[in-house]
């Protein structure tokens, strides 16, 4: 049974950190950006047979009242608006302004409502001590929208008021010293890395701390209303059901909202943490937002707190008959006052002498526990269900859940974060980054359903269910997988048995073929939806039967990209290195470093225990007892430390492959799953798809061909024949098999894959190597064309601890300054990132062949930062990724970032999958640390001294 603790009374979480994304509430950002994609006149006509059959594609989805998977019509620039959002993973999501709002609702699976519900709101009342109200106001700065309620009032000055963000965690500090306060809101999600139970929970805290700064009492009441959102297609409220429910945990009271949102009930719960002297009737209000709004904000000025309206209570009993003609026209009239209530309201008051100062917290819940996908029969429950129950009542148990653990979330994610946020050899712009692009693992459309009934507990999804996050709020495909090439690396490092997961969601497609077929929208031709040993573009679209229907994307024929087979083989070596650093002995951070776990000699590649304390032969050299309770004879020394790292779990039978701690899949520091496990069950499909692509080597060189169309992960872009990129991800990917071969023991595997590996990397240089880069592909025409993105293979396998020269150093280092001084240095001045492709020669521009030549893509530039990095070219890596942060920045793309930017500075698909990649980023730090801390800090040139932004 897992122990819930109380945190620390004593901490300061309430002061907002030095790091992370700092705004004025009246904050301009200065550079304009918008979603505007306007192709050259060359593209246009190149791309006129697909609009067509898009457009086709788009009035069908139309006609039958469904959004197309990308909707190319009706495109959202960024609101440049947005703070950390709320909610933890797989439980859907709530967006919050950095100025207050209540925004963007991600509550069904995949689906987002760009709404702002003025109605949901904190208010701030302040009385002196004579008890009179000397100010209130709702704490928001955004302009008041007209469909607020009309009596309520924003008056805070925004330039009093700032917002910082580092997520999962952000802080408002309010400075109304003039009425004789200091107040700070922090709010608290349950993003935990390595703490699967609590990191599924849809709530978030706010904590508010006030402090006296006046020479007299003040009493500040915090109000914290809520309405129902999303009631209906058409916008219009559909009234909930509302009930007051007493917990039966001691110090917590709240009121909950019954509610359907697109047929599925959601229940909202707010509660907050009460004292002792307070009753379940204190500080709450029941209202309807349209006519009794101007009750709550009077009730509030008058009383400093919420109370029940009169006018909504039940009449008295009847009376009997001779009053009750005589007062039959009062309760008729009185009848007309009562209205249905929409909306619940929570009022919580501090008082505070002269100097002193004092705190108060809310909840949040949405508990929405189970989904049924409009053609699917199956319902489904969410992962936090396995803990809280998928009845619809869990609201009060999790609000009472949080608010006694929310200090003990902040420590752990200080625990997380404090070590990074304290590293010098990490810019201060890159720890923010870390930190706020992780929103997307949450708000990424992200489900996570509990199935351990569907699955035997030697598969991960027994424990840790099914996770799914969108490739971008508007391309609504799940876990895309050649996108989720560059992102994996946030899951990988942070919620392990996430991505291993996920790994085993895709290694069940593999052997799948579809008899149906449909139209590809790039040439008109029939494909099937999916052929045998391939791997899904994608695992679905939530509006339609996701995980059943997979390869949603219908523009190419996916089974024919030349990438994603190889992407699966390269997560796989990468994910093993990372599993086996999770699993590392001890918690010296010796033992835990990259370098130490990477040192593999014959005979230790899993034994990382006998490196550590220098012994070849744990049997001959230690001597442990066990204490038996039963007949079982006694295990051998190294079974039981090997038991130790690994975290497996013993049974009658000897030793399970499933790795759990006391807790499950709870608990800040729950096991990973067995990396050796892991790649033995990966290898038989590894071996499967790459034979599948080594037909696509028609000349039998040992390198394969693109072939003509967009076949990759540029799906606007057409390479044909050998290319760098794909060419690039094909030797990683034999060299990765041949690594799991010698460490599972397959003798002729590897010496067949080891035969294809040199045939391959000669091929790759003779046809490819320029000189000072690889081209882009064997076509003259694109003799001079400078792929950013032409290292990915060298980049995964420096991340998977590969040491072996598989592509020639000489050669990476010189490609990789060429990438630099042409796709970055002469691209905006280097201040937006790498664009994808560039011209070389006297006459250099960017390769305007296509539309995604000419973009720079925000995961690709960080995945090449991680490259440089890895090959000691500290200095450009951080001008490179921090130039393009800081562009963003200024953009106001925070909590929405972007697939990708154009020169003048418009974007393409807001709040994108891919600019996860910029955790790869740190695992290259880790692995390989820069030799100063004297970078340079997101500028483009070789500056010397920091310049921490």
């Amino acid at each position: 049974m897992e122990m819930e603790t109380i945190g620390d009374q004593g901490t300061k979480f309430d002061e907002p950190p030095k790091i992370g994304l700092k705004l004025s509430l009246d904050h301009v950002f200065p550079l304009q950006s918008k979603q505007i994609v306007v192709p050259r006149p060359k593209q246009i006509f190149e791309m006129m047979p697909l609009s067509a059959r898009y457009l086709k594609y788009y009035l069908a989805r139309k006609m039958q009242k469904k959004r197309p998977i990308m909707d190319y019509v009706n495109m959202i620039s960024a609101q440049r608006m947005y703070g950390c959002p709320i909610g933890g993973i797989g439980g859907g999501t709530i967006g919050r302004g950095y100025k207050g709002e209540f925004c963007r609702f991600q509550l069904c699976p995949g689906i987002y409502e760009y709404v702002t519900i003025p109605e949901c709101q904190f208010i701030i009342n302040i009385r002196n001590a004579k008890h009179e109200t000397i100010f209130q106001s709702v704490l928001s700065t955004y302009r008041k929208p007209k469909k607020a309620p009309s009596s309520w009032e924003w008056k805070l000055n925004g330039s009093d008021c700032e917002y910082t963000a580092l997520y999962p965690r952000a802080w408002t500090t309010y400075d109304l010293s003039k009425y004789g306060v200091r107040l700070v809101c922090r709010q608290i999600s349950p993003v935990i890395p390595h703490n699967y139970k609590d990191s599924s929970l849809p709530c978030a805290v706010f904590v508010f701390s006030a402090q006296n700064v006046s020479n007299e009492q003040r009493d500040v009441s915090i109000t914290f209303t809520w309405t129902e959102v999303l009631g209906s297609p058409n916008k219009k409220k559909t009234i909930g059901k509302l009930d007051l429910e007493r917990y039966s945990e001691e110090n917590t009271s709240g009121v909950t909202l019954e509610q359907k949102i697109a047929d599925t009930p959601c229940t909202f719960t707010i509660a907050k943490r009460k004292c002792d002297t307070e009753t379940i009737h204190d500080g709450y209000c029941l209202w309807n937002s349209t006519k009794t709004s101007t009750y709550v904000w009077e009730c509030i000025k008058k009383h400093g707190k919420l109370q029940p309206d009169p006018n909504l209570t039940p009449p008295p009993p009847k009376l009997p008959d001779k009053t009750e003609k005589r007062n039959q026209k009062e309760e008729k009239e009185k009848a007309k006052k009562i209205y249905k209530c929409d909306s619940i309201g929570l009022s919580n008051s501090i008082s505070l002498d002269p100097g002193g100062s004092g705190s108060t917290e809310f909840c949040l819940v949405w508990d929405m526990p189970v989904i049924k996908y409009r053609k699917d029969k199956k319902i489904h429950k969410r992962y936090y269900t396995k803990y809280f129950g998928s009845d619809g009542i869990a609201g009060a148990s999790i609000a009472a859940y949080a608010l006694r653990n929310y200090e003990n979330w902040e420590k752990q994610i200080a625990e997380w974060q404090d070590p990074i946020l304290s590293n010098s050899n990490i810019p201060d712009w890159l720890k923010s980054a870390l930190m706020n692009e992780l929103y997307f693992v949450a708000d990424g459309g992200t489900i996570w359903f509990d199935v351990h009934d569907e699955y035997p507990e030697t598969d991960p999804r027994h424990e840790f269910g099914v996770f799914g996050y969108l490739e971008g709020h508007e391309y609504r495909m799940y876990n895309t997988y050649d996108v989720h090439f560059y992102a994996s690396f946030a899951l990988a490092q942070l919620w392990p048995n996430l991505q291993v997961v996920l790994q085993y969601m895709f290694r069940d497609t593999i052997a799948m073929e579809t008899i149906k077929c449909r139209q590809s929208l790039y040439d008109g031709k029939s494909v099937k939806f999916k052929i045998k040993d391939s791997i899904p573009h994608d695992l679905g679209d939530p509006e339609g039967k996701p995980f059943t229907n997979i390869n949603a994307y219908n523009i190419h024929d996916v089974s024919e990209w030349r990438d994603l087979n190889l992407k699966f083989i390269l997560q796989v070596m990468r994910d093993y290195r990372i599993l086996r650093g999770h699993s590392a002995p001890f918690n010296d951070a010796r033992y835990r470093s990259m370098a130490f776990i990477d040192d593999v000699r014959d005979g230790t590649e899993d034994d990382l225990y006998s490196r550590a304390t220098e012994q070849a032969e744990l049997e001959s050299s230690v001597s442990v007892e066990l204490e038996c309770t039963s007949a079982e004879p006694q295990r051998a020394a190294r079974n039981i430390l090997d038991l130790l790292y690994s975290g497996e779990v013993a049974d009658e039978a000897g030793w399970h492959a499933r790795p759990l701690d006391e807790a499950g899949a709870g608990g800040a520091g729950g096991a990973v799953w067995d990396a050796r496990t892991y790649i033995a069950d990966m290898y038989p499909a590894c071996v499967t798809l790459l034979r599948r692509a080594r037909l696509w080597d028609a000349d039998g060189d040992g390198l394969i061909e693109n072939g003509g169309f967009p076949d990759q992960t540029y799906d606007a872009w057409v390479m044909t024949g050998p290319s760098a990129y794909c060419g690039g991800l094909w030797i990683a990917a034999i060299s990765g098999v041949c690594s799991m071969a010698h460490i599972l023991g397959f003798e002729d595997d590897e010496k067949e894959f080891s035969k294809l590996l040199e045939q391959a990397r000669k091929s790759y240089e003779e046809k490819l190597w320029s000189g000072t880069y690889y081209r882009f592909d064997t076509r003259p025409s694109s003799n001079n064309v400078i792929m950013a993105d032409q290292l990915a293979g060298q980049w995964y396998l420096r991340a998977s601890g590969c040491t072996e020269e598989v592509f020639p150093d000489e050669n990476v280092k010189k490609a990789l300054q060429t990438i630099y001084d042409n796709n970055v240095l002469c691209f905006v001045g280097g201040k937006m990132g790498a664009v994808n492709g560039y011209i070389t020669g006297a006459r250099g521009h960017i390769d305007t062949t296509a539309i995604q030549s000419e973009e720079v893509w925000t995961g690709v530039t960080y995945g090449l930062a991680a490259l440089m990095i890895y090959e000691g070219m500290h200095e450009q890596a951080f001008a490179t990724a921090g130039g393009l942060y800081n562009t963003m920045s200024q953009m106001g793309l925070s909590f929405e970032t972007p697939e990708a930017l154009y020169e003048n500075g418009n974007h393409r698909s807001i709040a994108y999958m891919r600019p996860l990649a910029i955790w790869a980023m740190y695992q290259a730090i880790v692995a390989r640390p820069p030799p100063s801390a004297t970078l340079t800090n997101g500028q483009a040139h070789h500056a010397k001294e920091s310049n921490h932004l």
